[in-house]
């Protein structure tokens, strides 16, 4: 099972060299964030099997799955479910997407919640990593924002919610500043180093869930 988990992370690394080289050059146009789910899974789907090397290994990959977590329920963007012999993994997916422009053409706004937004989803993957067979979870991030991954200053309470290239998360943080009026209470516990890369005036971002 761990060589075939392997095979997946290394499908799932070219998927996403592959799906943001495509978005940069622009032979993919990413809209939202449901687009980006679709055409992503889209070419997971169809890259997957690569990663069966035996009879007793069968992949699954689901959209939008329903999991408990702290007795709520979550629709987590992608879970690959992995299955040899008697044994059966998840691995699950959560994408973020932010585009500077909406698709009337109107500036978006609203940057503050997709910082925060990031920041919960670490947190929800590292939840579901501690449930019974789930492994640990992947975060892809894009956006055409450059002023959000290249600040030439960082003023405001959303850097509280830092996610620009080369921040970093080390140890145990709380994360409580309010967005929109709204109260905020993340907790999260892994190291993280947010190193994003750029294709043609997109960024993209893979964080890989650890505790």
């Amino acid at each position: 099972m761990e060589n075939l988990v392997k095979r997946i992370n290394d499908i799932i690394e070219i998927c996403w060299e592959s799906f943001s080289a495509k978005i940069g050059c622009g032979l993919i146009e990413i809209n939202k964030e449901a687009s980006m789910q679709l055409n992503f899974a889209y070419l997971l789907k169809n890259t997957i099997d690569l990663a069966i090397h035996h009879e007793d290994e069968k992949i699954t990959i689901e959209l939008e799955t329903t999991i408990n977590v702290n007795g709520k329920t979550k629709e987590c963007d992608i879970v690959i479910k992995i299955e040899k012999e008697d044994k059966i993994l998840k691995l699950p997916i959560e994408m973020k997407c932010y585009k500077e422009l909406a698709s009337s053409g109107g500036k978006r706004g609203a940057l503050d919640i997709f910082f925060k937004d990031v920041h919960s989803d670490i947190e929800l993957l590292e939840s579901y990593s501690k449930k019974e067979n789930f492994l640990m979870g992947i975060m892809l991030v894009m956006t055409d924002f450059r002023t959000a991954i290249f600040p030439n200053k960082k003023s405001g309470k959303l850097w509280d919610y830092d996610i620009s290239h080369g921040s970093e998360i080390k140890g145990t943080v709380i994360k409580n500043t309010a967005i929109g009026g709204i109260p905020v209470n993340i907790k999260i516990d892994g190291n993280y180093s947010f190193d994003w890369k750029e294709y043609n005036k997109f960024y993209f971002l893979k964080l890989e869930t650890n505790l």
